[in-house]
């Protein structure tokens, strides 16, 4: 992998945050570069890892058979990486989901995370605890809508046995 990627992917993406801001200001897209950074690096090695995987046998019939890379990519390359693209996305939508929410807990006026800090120094162990179930249901849920798209992808491409 890219050295300078190697280099950037152990920073923490709030670690990112005041960089941002200087660059790009305050207000919502700071938050959905720090949001989009939580994910990214997941997908990305997940994605280049899978590559590197890929049986280079397909790849010399591919180049006997005269096929065109851009054939090669949909027929091949898209299908060979795609279940550990998915999984990546699995994760990566948990980091995201984490640090959307710790994000709210410490600067924003509205939001799951901001419900939490209030119930907390309102001591209403309700609201926190509501706050937190509603953060799981729509974990739960944001993964569900993964997984019905990696099924629909899946079976498209014929592999609809592999789950």
């Amino acid at each position: 992998m890219n050295p300078v990627l190697q280099l950037l992917r152990p920073i923490a993406p709030v670690a990112w945050m005041p960089f941002i801001v200087l660059l790009i200001g305050i207000g919502n897209v700071p938050a959905i570069v720090i949001i989009f950074l939580a994910g990214f690096f997941p997908v990305l090695l997940s994605t280049a890892g899978a590559v590197r995987n890929i049986d280079p046998v397909y790849l010399k019939v591919a180049a006997n058979y005269g096929i065109g890379e851009p054939q090669v990519l949909y027929k091949i390359v898209f299908p060979a990486v795609f279940p550990a693209v998915a999984n990546s996305l699995h994760i990566a939508l948990g980091s995201a989901w984490i640090f959307l929410v710790s994000g709210e807990m410490v600067g924003a006026q509205s939001g799951l995370g901001y419900m939490i800090i209030d119930a907390r120094n309102n001591m209403r162990a309700d609201h926190l605890l509501a706050a937190m179930a509603v953060i799981g249901i729509i974990g739960l849920l944001l993964d569900l809508i993964i997984g019905h798209f990696e099924k629909f992808i899946l079976k498209q491409w014929g592999q609809d046995h592999v789950y």
